[in-house]
């Protein structure tokens, strides 16, 4: 598919949400698919976990510009699962399509019924243009009956889509293997930042600085904001801050070989600037590979050491290494470069509109670019792209707003 001059009238999104590239790129579609068109593998932001990358694949955007951070929100040092933003969800890649006039039919099956439902949706579908998006979900030991229903879902929608529609299989997330669960809550009452009761082991939140909760979260336990804050705004806010920053990846180190499993600790400022900043979390840990927050860390408790090992061959999404829970996009389309791997990892943002740009629709107010090196030269020099980020300030009616409805919620 290399002709810039045909109109794309098709296209076909297969989305395998937690397939491993490496266990179905044997598939001889898959590799024809991979020799036809152009890939790249996608990381996801911090904080990771299956509903922020999913948010990310399909709107384009960061979810804290609408105000998700992780589904694991800490209330009154309790933590509840939550599964929306503070804000409007933005539109998915579905909407934008419908907004350019296209027709789409989004799906959702399992790969037992995948066939069975490509083959409905391509025969139903009459309207030009026309996109179809199936979203699968792949478990991480993929059965040969699995493997035989990806290569005949891609052998359909290449019949469907002749020789000028585009052809997409993509992925979201995968399960990353963990070698040690980290209890974060256990290191900072060792080091005195959370203060327990000497028997019970109860926390005594007032004379406490600091915890960690959900997939990665570090919040400040501060005065005016929480039940029982502890640490002044401002001078001792930033203090705590950047001891936490310094010491973090310098003090907690794995018992067995010494190494230090944390990455970076990023300021709130670091990662984010949209409206929501002041409901984000203070502080955003960042493990290293192999490492992963525990499951007790996460809800604000805490375990009989820091370190723990997790089963033979647990697998978890969230809160881990963005590298190591990564999705990717293969794509063939006239508009698409022949042959191309991108090997430099592209935000997992970028999907939507590199596929957008792929189909001839605009597109503004994304957190990524279309990765401009899965195009063929001849569309860049008559599509160049155009990369246009949505101003995110608020007037401070609207900030007033949106302050009262957060208040009204119990956030602030």
């Amino acid at each position: 598919m290399s002709s810039t001059e045909t109109t794309i009238q098709k296209a076909a999104v297969l989305w395998l949400s937690g397939a491993r590239l490496a266990d179905i790129r044997p598939l001889p579609e898959v590799e024809k698919l991979i020799n036809d068109g152009a890939m790249v593998e996608l990381n996801p932001l911090p904080i990771t976990g299956q509903q922020a990358q999913q948010y990310q694949v399909l709107t384009g955007k960061s979810p804290a510009s609408f105000g998700f951070f992780d589904t694991l929100v800490a209330h009154n040092y309790a933590v509840t699962e939550e599964v929306t933003g503070r804000g409007p969800t933005p539109k998915l890649l579905p909407d934008m399509l419908r907004t350019a006039d296209w027709t789409v039919a989004y799906e959702e099956t399992n790969l037992s019924g995948l066939v069975m439902r490509l083959q409905d949706l391509t025969q139903a579908a009459s309207a030009s243009p026309s996109c179809l998006i199936v979203k699968c979900p792949v478990h991480a030991s993929l059965k040969d009956t699995d493997a035989s229903a990806i290569a005949q879902a891609l052998q359909l929608a290449r019949q469907w889509l002749g020789e000028t529609g585009l052809l997409a299989l993509l992925s979201d997330t995968q399960p990353a293997v963990v070698e040690r669960f980290v209890n974060i809550n256990n290191f900072l009452a060792d080091m005195g930042v959370i203060e327990r009761d000497g028997q019970g082991g109860q926390v005594n939140w007032s004379d406490s600085l600091a915890y960690c909760a959900g997939n990665g979260q570090l919040l400040v336990n501060q005065l005016g904001r929480d039940p029982q804050g502890a640490v002044h705004p401002q001078d001792e806010y930033e203090e705590v801050r950047s001891t936490l920053v310094k010491a973090l990846p310098e003090k907690l180190r794995n018992p067995d070989n010494g190494e230090a499993v944390i990455e970076r600790v990023y300021r709130k400022e670091e990662l984010y600037s949209s409206e929501y900043l002041f409901c984000a979390p203070d502080l955003v840990v960042l493990f290293k590979p192999g490492y992963a927050p525990s499951p007790r860390s996460t809800r604000i408790e805490f375990d009989e050491t820091t370190f723990t090992t997790p089963g033979v061959g647990e697998t978890v999404t969230a809160g881990v290494n963005p590298a190591m829970v990564g999705g990717f996009l293969l794509a063939s389309a006239p508009s698409l470069a022949e042959r191309v791997t991108e090997y430099e990892h592209a935000p997992l943002t970028s999907a939507v509109p590199t596929l957008l740009h792929a189909l001839g629709v605009e597109y503004v107010g994304m957190e990524s670019p279309a990765i401009s090196t899965l195009f063929s030269s001849d569309y860049l020099e008559t599509h160049p792209i155009r990369f246009i980020r949505q101003n995110q300030e608020l007037s401070e009616e609207d900030e007033e707003l949106i302050i009262g409805h957060l208040r009204d919620l119990g956030y602030v």
